[in-house]
């Protein structure tokens, strides 16, 4: 195993002079000017470096010569395409040498290549033979060599040409926005390079063993992987300067978006009728469909997730509509027909002008609804209404989980449904001051740190998992304002349940690894599993790994 005390060598391939720099001062070994990295920084994949769509080889000569030779004060390896047929490679090399290139690597290479295409480069003398024929040259002339390898055939030509640094690549890394999902699990990259490096050892002792790529989107990945290989280093690309960027760039802007919102004092958002709180589109459409339906008798299905406010829409619903005294609630769960249907008093549908709430309406049995939807057709009951009392009636409500489009069809109803809280995050400030306030709480503000850090859960439990959450941190305050700390310690570290409404689990995890730039330990921490939990999981939903 590796000691503590032994250094691991971190090379970084990069496109920009800024990063360059960046890099350096953060104690990088050596440097690898590519094509890759000056695509990545334009908004491009890494693998865009593998299409003819420019000379690579001037492409990167020009911005490494403008931006980072003589400006950084470790090693530059130059990225060398060798597949240009047109490339002289001993003239190419000593141009690289004049220059003030310290190295040359092999790339972009032809180890991402496979198939009959592999097979055609490789025939025409333009594959990854040429690539080994390149750092040969370049170790002939006194460059140093970094040596890209998939395989351990690729390693093993490789060592035969003397190149002292050897870097097993996984693929494509599969963080961030850009990323390349599938190939190579971690423990299995780790298995690859033990068994390739041993090799590389036996044959060529003082080469200098790398990883990169792939699932490797960390420091902990690149440890682990490391320790099982005894790799002596490792060669971050999208890792050291696209996933980093994205992060910091993403967090920055949205500080400054969200400052109006979250600072204290801040107006409260556009009044919405019945009692609702919010700003977002969703929120709007919703008070504005609400406001179209109560100037109808028509029943209403309200469908949502559990604790998105299915209950307390129902309340607006009846309220907004002008309707007398507190509206009835049921529990289709329970043994409600006679409830329903009783003769005049008695029968909550027989009353005028008020709202009967049918709650868990999934649970309706099949009779209930039959003669729920007579009701409705018929706007009358055989032994207690005439012609003349049908108006006005008691108005139908009932709520149930997403997908009632069956019992709206069935019972003739308009459906009203409720976005989960995930979809309409920028309502979470007004809702907390909102929920706060509720309790008596006008005097605790939520600090825009802890604010920033709502908005930033999943909330399977929608609103009441809020509501609760709120509650829980208030009640730790000692100096009258909610803090990020109070908030950490209030969410707790319960499991997060997949939320009810998902497409799956898989979209589920690919929404928590989005959320943390695939980080799978921050990824785990989020959603209340182990980390082994998580990587089991992605095993099986065909993730990467």
């Amino acid at each position: 195993m590796r000691t503590a005390r032994r250094d691991i060598l971190v090379g970084a391939a990069i496109g920009l002079g800024m990063t360059a720099r960046a890099a350096t001062e953060g104690g990088a070994d050596f440097l690898l000017v590519l094509n890759a990295g000056r695509l990545r920084v334009m908004g491009a994949p890494s693998l865009a470096a593998m299409l003819p769509i420019t000379d690579s080889n001037a492409f990167t000569d020009n911005f490494a010569r403008r931006e980072i030779l003589d400006r950084v004060r470790i090693p530059v390896f130059f990225g060398a395409a060798a597949c240009d047929p047109r490339l002289d490679l001993q003239r190419f090399v000593a141009g690289l040498r004049a220059a003030g290139y310290q190295g040359v690597a092999n790339f972009p290479t032809a180890i991402h290549f496979d198939g009959a295409l592999r097979h055609a480069m490789e025939a025409a003398g333009l594959g990854f033979g040429r690539e080994v024929a390149l750092l040969a040259e370049a170790r002939s002339q006194g460059l140093a060599t970094l040596g890209y390898a998939k395989t351990r055939a690729e390693a093993e030509a490789m060592v035969e040409a003397g190149v002292e640094r050897l870097v097993l690549n996984f693929g494509w890394n599969a963080g961030g926005s850009l990323g390349v999902p599938g190939g190579v699990p971690l423990e299995e990259a780790a298995e690859r390079a033990r068994r390739v490096f041993a090799m590389v050892r036996r044959r060529a002792p003082t080469t200098r063993c790398l990883v990169e790529g792939g699932p490797i989107v960390d420091p902990t990945h690149m440890l682990q992987v490391c320790d099982a290989s005894r790799a002596d280093g490792y060669v971050g690309g999208s890792t050291l300067d696209r996933l980093p960027l994205e992060l910091s760039v993403m967090q920055s802007t949205s500080a400054f978006k969200t400052a109006p919102l979250l600072r204290p004092g801040a107006p409260e958002p556009t009044a919405l009728p019945l009692g609702l709180v919010g700003r977002s589109p969703a929120a709007l459409a919703l008070a504005a469909r609400i406001a179209r339906l109560v100037a109808t008798d028509l029943p209403v299905v309200v469908e949502g997730e559990p604790g998105s406010g299915r209950t307390t829409v129902s309340r607006a619903l009846h309220a907004a509509g002008g309707r007398s005294g507190s509206p009835s609630f049921l529990d289709a769960r329970d043994e409600i027909e006679a409830a329903l249907f009783a003769e005049a008093p008695r029968g909550l549908l027989a009353g005028r002008g008020t709202s009967v709430v049918i709650e868990n309406a999934d649970a309706l049995p099949p009779k209930l609804r039959v003669r729920l939807a007579d009701w409705i057709e018929q706007g009358v009951f055989d032994r207690f209404s005439r012609p003349s009392d049908r108006a006005p009636r008691a108005r139908l409500i009932l709520t149930h989980p997403p997908g009632a489009q069956g019992l709206a069809r069935a019972l003739s109803a308009q459906r009203l449904t409720l976005p989960p809280l995930r979809e309409r995050l920028e309502d979470i400030p007004p809702l907390a001051r909102a929920m706060l306030r509720q309790r008596g709480r006008a005097a605790t503000p939520v600090e825009p740190q802890a604010l920033r850090l709502l908005m930033a859960q999943p909330w399977p439990g929608n609103l009441r998992e809020l509501h609760e959450v709120l509650l829980r941190a208030a009640a730790e305050t000692r100096d009258g304002r909610v803090t990020a700390a109070h908030l950490e310690a209030a969410l707790g570290p319960a499991p997060v349940a997949p939320p009810q409404g998902a497409a799956d689990e898989r979209a589920w995890i690919l929404d928590a690894l989005r959320r943390h730039r695939f980080r799978r330990g921050e990824t785990a921490a989020f959603l209340g599993i182990a980390r082994k939990t998580l990587y089991n999981r992605m095993r099986r939903l065909g993730l990467s790994v």
